[in-house]
């Protein structure tokens, strides 16, 4: 619960206690960090205010995501942090290692070996209360989860789908 207040010599500003930051702050410059935290080429100095639910509410957003990767230059593939993401999804490297499987060779000519196959997955995600699907070729839904969380800026639900796949009796226990 957070107590506002205001001090004597400044009665039409309210504030509070920002235990993030371990400051005293005013409404408006919570609300004007957590804007700049969660802008474009956010400030380090601004770390403690991206993501944080309190500063969203004093911006007038609703509802944000509370993921750590929101708004990472991350490789949904890899997982490692970039300072490029090709067709918004994969870093450098992912991806010439998926053309390279995909044209069934590699620089030196011969068949890359290493690559897992690619496979057309689709998830269903609600993000805020809107229902979204988010489908490509990848190596594991896993990369999809990533992208979702990574690339939405509304709070994150996933679903799962409660068919199950019909599989031999044998291949269970191989």
């Amino acid at each position: 619960m957070v107590e506002y207040f205001t001090l004597e010599e400044l009665p039409d500003r309210p504030m509070f206690r920002c235990e993030r930051r371990n400051a005293t702050l005013q409404v408006s410059a919570c609300a004007g960090m957590w804007s700049e935290a969660n802008g474009k080429a956010a400030p380090e100095r601004l770390d403690r205010c991206k993501n944080c639910p309190l500063g969203a509410k004093h911006a007038g957003v609703g509802e944000i995501s509370l993921s750590p990767l929101r708004g990472m230059s991350i490789c949904a593939r890899c997982h490692q942090g970039t300072t490029r993401l090709i067709r918004k999804h994969l870093c450098v490297s992912c991806y010439n290692r998926e053309r390279e499987f995909n044209l069934g060779r590699n620089a030196k000519g011969s068949a890359p070996v290493k690559h897992p196959p690619l496979h057309n997955i689709e998830i269903r995600y609600q993000a805020g209360e809107v229902l979204q699907r988010l489908a490509m070729p990848v190596v594991s839904s896993e990369e999809l989860v990533v992208a979702a969380l990574r690339d939405t800026s509304k709070q994150v639900t996933f679903a799962f789908s409660g068919k199950r796949p019909e599989m031999p009796q044998g291949e269970l226990f191989v």
